[in-house]
């Protein structure tokens, strides 16, 4: 899922999305602040029974924007006989429960739905529920309707489930740790279209009404289940044997290609770096009005908001890549493979963020894929207050963990982990991960288990530093060259507050020495609060480099460097980090010669993004 408030993606690649996606598409939180949590514990549910299928047939009433509904539960006991059958349900006027065994009561709590059986239910054996019921949903689902100020040509309903809203308008076990395939029918008024999961079975008509039947025949998580009706036109395409569209309302579709555009080749990008097909039916992506998030990647068809349209007129300035490149990401992080419980949401948020930063380095080139790293590094050291790990069950409400560390900081980790492991073993881990938990649930310990069988190497560690516990290393470096013994000293100190949730880091450090004899490369470990490098080489550098290609987050104080090389670094065409990092420090100077060394590159280096890094410097 994307989170947005404002105007949608900017810009051409992606780092103008990381900062911006990130910030603007959606992938940046609206949360409160995690100092603000009562840091109550919170674990997945129990699952008493195994929900096998769920069927919801759904009439809306758009102008009472109310829904009249029927939820068939098709269950299983686990382990032991099953009393009671308990859903999730939130103001939901139910009218009858009725069931395959014989049902001594039902009782309609303020949260949830308890149906008791007249005899326990046998574990394994199967049985269903039948719920009829009304609601006027206040969250979960959505009518846009002239009533409500809205163009009656542009007349619809939406749903929107994550986190834990779907229990707003039909019963459910609302938590990610159950799948189960389903099947939903919705009655509209004809000329209307419904959209839902999965392959469409039949459109009928009966009694006035068009009578739409779809079913999702693999099975998914609860929030995933969507529902999207009312007036829409389509631009349709596809990839291989997928079926591709992109729905919006009649008055906005001419701006759907523009946002359409990138859909079949981010697919076919992801088969081919991910290893594992495209899992579902068909992949639609519907734009409806006023949606309150970014994008949400329902399974097979995702959500996105009006925001993300666009005129040709815009060309230059906007861009739906990044939010397209996230959601479809989802489609097998998060979709095929599902975070267990709230608390590993960076398993779902993370790879999506990631994987768009990926596809913008296919399309746009490893410079802009390295300045979308750049900046996601950038967003994080901003925070003022990080000491919360990525992986915590302290929260409140789940919709507080999308924030920040499950997107920027979970995208970074795996950054970190594919520069480590290297491109080719890193797609084996992440293709043998989805293979092996597809249709599931996961945690941080499977991704890790899998990576550790895979390279040999104990990753204990590194999860447990990057992920379990918070903050990064904040390192203050200091070069020096002894001219008569050739010799480079690179001084590091870990100057990062350490505590029970902060810890001293312990990661390898690639540092490039660029002479006059060329790039020399050398490889050191950083582990103690302080140390010193010693290099032997022909000749002074030119210019010194730590972790080069960002390969660690890792907040990076180089001092004691002259003016000169940093100018050096400033014109090295053929590295664009450098250039950025030298900017960094060079808007610190201050003096004339800065200014006009920082003006040069903003009128004439050949990559945008240091252009626009140069223009902030000036600026600040």
């Amino acid at each position: 899922m994307t989170r947005a408030r404002p105007k949608c993606c900017r810009t051409l690649p992606i780092a103008l999305l990381l900062a911006a996606f990130a910030i603007v598409c959606g992938a940046a939180p609206f949360t409160r602040n995690p100092d603000e949590w009562s840091g109550r514990r919170q674990y997945a549910p129990d699952r008493d029974a195994e929900i096998d299928h769920l069927t919801l047939d759904v009439t809306p009433d758009f102008k009472r924007r109310t829904i009249s509904a029927e939820a068939i539960v098709t269950f299983q006991p686990i382990a032991k006989p099953l009393d009671d059958l308990k859903l999730d349900a939130v103001d939901l006027d139910v009218q009858s429960v009725v069931s395959t065994e014989k049902i001594q009561a039902y009782q309609v709590m303020a949260d949830h739905l308890v149906i008791t059986f007249a005899s326990a239910i046998p574990a394994g054996k199967e049985a269903s529920v039948t719920i009829r019921y009304t609601a006027q949903p206040e969250k979960g689902l959505y009518f846009r309707t002239p009533e409500m100020g809205y163009d009656a040509g542009d007349e619809h309903l939406f749903t929107q489930g994550e986190a834990v809203d779907e229990r707003y308008w039909y019963p459910s076990h609302d938590s990610p740790n159950e799948k189960f395939t389903t099947e939903m029918t919705c009655r509209v008024p004809s000329g209307m279209t419904v959209l839902s999961n999965g392959r469409l079975v039949s459109q009928t008509d009966d009694g006035g009404l068009t009578v739409f039947h779809w079913a999702q025949e693999k099975p998914q998580a609860n929030y995933l289940v969507s529902l999207v009706a009312g007036y829409f036109k389509k631009v349709e395409d596809h990839y291989k044997d997928v079926p591709l569209a992109f729905y919006t309302p009649p008055s906005d579709i001419g701006e759907a290609p523009n946002s359409f555009r990138d859909t079949r080749d981010i697919m076919a990008f992801y088969e081919d770096e991910i290893g594992v097909p495209y899992p579902w039916a068909k992949y639609y992506q519907v734009v409806v009005q006023d949606f309150m998030a970014g994008g949400m990647e329902n399974t097979s068809i995702t959500t996105l908001t009006e925001r993300t349209l666009f005129t040709g007129a815009t060309e230059n300035i906007r861009s739906s890549q990044g939010l397209v490149a996230h959601e479809m990401a989802h489609q097998w992080f998060g979709d095929l493979v599902t975070c267990k419980d709230w608390s590993q949401i960076w398993l779902n948020e993370g790879f999506a963020t990631f994987y768009a930063l990926l596809y913008d380095g296919h399309k746009n080139g490893r410079d802009s894929m390295l300045y979308g790293v750049f900046t996601t590094e950038q967003s994080i050291f901003a925070r003022t207050n990080d000491v919360k790990p990525i992986v915590s069950r302290k929260f409140d409400d789940p919709d507080d963990l999308f924030n920040y560390l499950a997107y920027q900081k979970g995208s970074y980790v795996l950054w970190m982990l594919r520069s480590q492991l290297g491109p080719d073993l890193y797609r084996q881990c992440i293709r043998t991960y989805l293979e092996r938990h597809k249709f599931g649930n996961v945690v941080t310990e499977d991704l890790a288990q899998v990576i550790e069988e895979l390279s040999g190497r104990s990753y204990d560690q590194f999860f447990d530093q990057w992920v379990y516990h918070a903050h990064y290393p904040e390192i203050e470096a200091r070069y020096s060259w002894d001219e008569k013994g050739k010799m480079a000293k690179i001084s590091i100190r870990q100057n990062q507050k350490t505590t029970d949730d902060v810890l001293l880091f312990n990661f390898p450090l690639a540092i490039d020495f660029k002479t006059k004899d060329g790039t020399i490369e050398r490889t050191i470990t950083v582990k103690d609060a302080t140390g010193d490098f010693y290099f032997a080489l022909p000749s002074a550098p030119r210019i010194v480099r730590l972790d080069p290609n960002f390969a660690v987050l890792a907040k990076i104080d180089l001092r004691d460097i002259p003016p000169s090389m940093l100018y050096a670094q400033l014109e090295d065409a053929g590295d664009v980090a450098g250039r950025l990092v030298a900017i960094e420090k060079l808007k610190d100077l201050k003096g004339h010669e800065a200014v006009a060394k920082l003006s040069h590159a903003l009128n004439h280096d050949a990559f945008y993004g240091v252009r626009v890094e140069a223009a902030k410097a000036l600026e600040s």
